[in-house]
C-alpha cells in the first residue's frame, strides 16, 4: 500500500512538478524544424529527411553511413534532460549542430565542434560509453586534394564539458588550481583586447578595450565579480579535462589572420603552466576554456553569449 502510494506520487510529480520537455516529445521532422528554427536564419534554411541525404554521400561507405533519421536523442550533457542532435543540410551543405536542454526546457544550440575555416563536411552520431552519451564526430580537410578529392579526415570522441565538446578524456588530471591569468588580443578592424584574471578566492577581474589601431583615446573597461563554488569547480574540472599542464607551451606559428593571440597562465599545486597560443584554440579543449571564460567578460565586450 504504502509502495503503491509512493509510486502515485512519484508520478504526479513527474507530471505536475517537472515541464514536460520539448525535445522528449518529438515525433516528427515538422515538429524538429518548428523548434530549432526560432534560433536564426541558418536554421530557417534547415532541410531534414531523405533530402539531406545527398551531403553525406562521402559517407556512403562508412560506419556513419546514412541511417535513415536525421535527429537522434540522448542525454549528452549529464544533467538528466534529453538533448538532440541533428544531422541535416543547410542548402548544399552538410548542417550539424545539438540542441541542449539546460533544465526546464532551457535550450540552446551548440556546435563548437565545427570550424567552417579549418574543415567541412562535418557528420556526428551518438555513441555510448561506460554509461554516458558522447559524440562521434568526424569531418575533412578544408583544402581538398589536388583532383577537387576531400581528404585529411579526422573522427573524435567528443564528451559535453564546460559549455561545449571537446575530446573525450578517459583519465583527467586532478591538479588543484591556485590561480590564472588569460589575455587575448585580436588585430581586425583594429586591437581588441580581454583579460581575465581569478585569484586563490575565486575573485575574478576582467578588463576590455576595443579600438582602432593607434586610438589612445577609448578607456579600458573594467569589473570584477567573486565567481560561485560551481563556476570555480567548473573551470577547474575543465581545465584538468583537457590535462592543461600535458599541453604543448606554444600553438599556432604567429602569423595567423584574424585569429586572437592568446596567453593563458595557470598557478597550480604542481607550478606554473604557460600557454602562448597565437591561432586563438590550439586544441579544442582549450579553445572551450578560452571561451569560458571570455564569456565572464561578456557584460563588458557586450557580445551575446550562446
Amino acid at each position: 500500500m504504502l509502495l503503491g502510494a509512493l509510486m502515485a506520487y512519484c508520478y504526479t510529480w513527474g507530471q505536475t512538478g517537472r515541464p514536460k520537455s520539448q525535445i522528449a516529445a518529438l515525433a516528427t521532422d515538422t515538429q524538429v524544424l518548428a523548434l530549432v528554427r526560432p534560433f536564426g536564419w541558418e536554421f530557417e534554411q534547415l532541410v531534414l529527411g531523405d533530402s539531406a541525404r545527398s551531403v553525406y554521400q562521402p559517407y556512403a561507405r562508412t560506419a556513419f553511413r546514412w541511417q535513415g533519421k536525421t535527429w537522434h536523442r540522448a542525454d549528452l550533457d549529464g544533467n538528466g534532460w534529453l538533448d538532440l542532435l541533428v544531422v541535416g543540410r543547410r542548402r548544399d551543405i552538410p548542417f550539424v549542430f545539438c540542441v541542449l536542454d539546460s533544465g526546464n526546457n532551457r535550450l540552446r544550440i551548440v556546435r563548437n565542434f565545427y570550424s567552417a575555416l579549418d574543415e567541412r563536411q562535418p557528420m556526428a552520431r551518438v555513441v555510448q560509453k561506460k554509461g554516458k552519451s558522447l559524440l562521434q564526430y568526424t569531418s575533412f580537410a578544408r583544402r581538398r586534394g589536388a583532383s577537387g578529392e576531400l581528404t585529411g579526415r579526422r573522427t573524435l570522441l567528443l564528451a559535453y564539458k564546460g559549455g561545449g565538446f571537446i575530446p573525450y578524456e578517459r583519465q583527467p588530471t586532478t591538479h588543484r588550481i591556485r590561480s590564472l591569468t588569460y589575455t587575448s588580443r585580436l588585430y581586425y578592424h583594429g586591437q581588441h583586447d580581454i583579460q581575465v584574471a581569478i585569484d586563490s578566492t575565486g575573485l575574478a577581474r576582467y578588463s576590455y578595450r576595443s579600438a582602432a589601431t593607434g586610438d589612445t583615446t577609448v578607456p579600458t573597461k573594467y569589473r570584477q565579480q567573486q565567481l560561485r563554488p560551481d563556476q570555480q569547480a567548473e573551470v577547474a574540472e575543465l581545465l584538468n579535462y583537457v590535462r592543461f599542464a600535458s599541453c604543448s607551451s606554444r600553438y599556432g606559428t604567429g602569423n595567423e589572420n584574424h585569429r586572437p593571440r592568446v596567453t593563458l597562465s595557470v598557478t597550480y599545486e604542481g607550478g606554473l603552466k604557460t600557454i602562448h597560443d597565437s591561432s586563438g584554440g590550439g586544441t579544442l579543449g582549450l579553445a572551450q576554456v578560452y571561451n569560458w571564460l571570455e564569456a565572464l567578460a561578456t557584460p563588458l565586450t557586450g557580445v551575446k553569449e550562446n
